[in-house]
């Protein structure tokens, strides 16, 4: 007997309509209006059985005849749904994706057991918290983090009105990776949710925790991780990312968290033909631990900048190489945005733009050459400060109806096939 053969949300495209796909439901959420109405439609975060995820949006007009046969954790096989690319005022996509599905009342949703297919409770695309700095410029994409949970006992749950006299409540922590401190703050629901979690759970300590689709913004020059509609929270959950922390905590790998913000000196702006007098005694070197998360799982790759360029100023010139991070700061644009296909016979004419510009990098040595491992356009160093700020983020404002509705995972109810 000829095995059925079903599709993957990997191989998605336009103009097909009959598409079969075995996948687990991550998440539901729905929007809400600015006066607190629940839309009537609702989304789903999918994942199938090749570890591919895709957002699903169910329109009104059928979300009255498709919810009752889908509950957050089941696995289902999904039959006939239409594919579309987001529109480019729509934010925060759960993955980086440009596409994602519609249903419609021709859609067939047909539970299965699980033993009938192996899928994981969940999947993750994990970024760095080092990382995080670049992403908090923009608001198309939400980010996946993981990360121990400083002062267990010490979390700021609050209530309060906002300045239009509306109540809120808030909880903020920190959370870790041996390298890099990144403050975390929940809105509503999705902090209420977290204060109940961590309370009513005996969970081995210290809390090590996955952030599903949060969004990275930055508050006073620190960036925060905060949540829309889509965020969700596991707690102790039982991934081989976690179970790597908790091995490098117990061998004393990541370091005791402080509290006091050690005051930064302001950087020193040099010539270029100081940087090709600098001795290896001027050098500062920093010790960089092995990443806590594995290698990533990334299943649609992205473009990259490695660009070469030659600078100068009124003593020197010396040859850079811009990595990812430097090219985007150059050029506003991450690479797929730059260029869609490019003539490798054609110098792309893009790329001249940066030309007779003035910047300041921060560069690491590289046999003959240097690597900016950061830019930003002229700095005026002396007035730059390093003072930091100790103020509260203000709560995400959504602009398509991705309200704050919350789930969470807690590690008895979250385990991997």
């Amino acid at each position: 007997m000829a095995t059925q053969k079903y599709d993957s949300f990997k191989d998605l495209r336009k103009g097909k309509y009959d598409w079969k796909v075995q996948a687990r439901v991550m998440n539901l959420w729905r929007g809400y209006t600015k006066k607190g109405e629940r839309f009537k439609a609702f989304n789903l975060l999918l994942l199938d059985s090749k570890r591919f995820r895709i957002h699903a949006f169910v329109p009104g007009h059928v979300a009255d005849l498709l919810e009752p046969s889908i509950e957050a954790g089941k696995i289902y096989l999904f039959k006939n749904f239409t594919v579309k690319e987001y529109k480019e005022e729509e934010k925060f996509r759960c993955i980086l994706k440009d596409i994602h599905i519609i249903f419609s009342n021709e859609t067939k949703i047909s539970t299965l057991e699980e033993n009938e297919v192996c899928i994981d409770k969940a999947g993750f695309d994990f970024y760095d918290l080092a990382d995080l700095k670049e992403l908090s410029t923009q608001t198309t994409y939400l980010t996946d983090v993981i990360g121990v949970i400083h002062d267990h006992d010490g979390l700021r749950f609050a209530r309060f009105n906002n300045r239009l006299g509306q109540p809120q409540t808030q909880i903020k922590f920190t959370i870790t990776d041996g390298k890099i401190n990144v403050n975390v703050t929940f809105w509503d629901q999705l902090a209420e949710h977290f204060d109940e979690a961590i309370r009513e759970e005996d969970f081995e300590t210290p809390l090590i925790i996955i952030i599903g689709c949060g969004r990275v913004t930055k508050w006073k020059e620190e960036v925060d991780v905060s949540n829309v509609g889509a965020t969700s929270f596991y707690i102790n959950y039982n991934h081989h990312c976690v179970s790597l922390l908790r091995t490098m905590l117990s061998e004393n790998h990541i370091q005791k968290f402080k509290k006091s913000m050690v005051k930064k000196e302001p950087p020193r702006q040099i010539t270029i033909q100081e940087i090709k007098e600098l001795g290896y005694d001027d050098i500062e070197v920093e010790k960089i631990n092995t990443c806590l998360c594995g290698p990533r799982d990334v299943p649609y790759p992205d473009k990259w900048y490695n660009l070469c360029i030659r600078a100068t100023d009124d003593t020197a010139e010396i040859d850079i190489v811009l990595e990812n991070v430097a090219g985007q700061k150059c050029y506003g644009k991450h690479a797929y945005e730059m260029f869609d296909k490019i003539d490798e016979n054609v110098f792309p004419e893009g790329l001249k733009t940066i030309e007779g510009k003035e910047y300041t990098m921060k560069m690491a040595k590289k046999g003959n050459s240097y690597v900016a491992k950061d830019v930003s356009h002229v700095i005026d160093f002396e007035n730059f400060t390093t003072e930091n700020e100790d103020a509260q983020p203000r709560p995400i404002q959504e602009s398509y109806g991705e309200g704050s509705t919350a789930t969470y995972h807690l590690e008895s109810m979250s385990e991997n096939n």
